[in-house]
């Protein structure tokens, strides 16, 4: 197959998971039927079917797009040479590009409805992917080897980072319109101090 061709082939397939996004979004998850899904793709039901032979096989590919996106964010490297609050961000920022975005937080809804209401799909769609943390348990490890940060338990740290972040941020992202960066700030800004006020070590500072 030459280059125009699997560009076409790509743009294609991109396109249809675009149109299962705002049928899922608008028709919602069940009722999101292929014939649906073409229509808000703008191809023919069977051009969907040539790229996905279910809509479970679709949503699986809108939802590994969406982790693939957010993972590119999330792959930070320890670094010493920067300050660890501006590295902590980082990670705080690769959570809100979750919903910081109005498509993002669209399809942000969607995934938590559909899995809400359907626990097996996503007890299923969970088996394919690692531990979701594990970026900044390799961070935390290295902060804590570094001497900057005291982390006896990095995955638990991990988890608690997480937990404030989408406590805070996420989660009430979802009920209120789309929110710039700007006004996510503040309030990062107090998660990451209050993080640092327990793990960071005072004593390198």
């Amino acid at each position: 197959m030459d280059n125009k061709k699997v560009l076409e082939t790509s743009k294609k397939r991109q396109a249809i998971m675009d149109g299962a996004i705002k049928a899922f979004e608008v028709e919602g998850y069940e009722k999101a039927s292929m014939d649906r899904i073409s229509h808000h793709a703008g191809v023919s039901k069977r051009t969907v079917y040539n790229h996905f032979s279910n809509k479970d096989d679709l949503f699986q590919a809108v939802f590994k797009r969406f982790l693939s996106e957010q993972e590119l964010l999330k792959n930070i490297s320890y670094s010493p040479d920067k300050t660890i609050e501006e590295q902590l961000e980082l990670f705080a920022d690769a959570e809100l590009f979750l919903v910081n975005d109005p498509n993002r937080l669209a399809l942000c809804k969607v995934l938590t409805t559909v899995f809400m209401q359907d626990y097996q799909l996503l007890k299923k769609t969970k088996t394919k992917y690692g531990p979701p943390h594990d970026n900044l348990v390799a961070w935390l490890t290295s902060a804590d080897a570094d001497g900057r940060m005291i982390v006896p338990d990095p995955y638990m740290a991990a988890q608690i980072f997480h937990a404030m972040v989408e406590g805070a941020l996420t989660w009430p992202a979802l009920f209120q319109p789309c929110q710039s960066n700007e006004q996510f700030k503040p309030l990062k800004d107090e998660i990451i101090k209050t993080f640092l006020s327990r793990f960071e070590n005072k004593a390198s500072c």
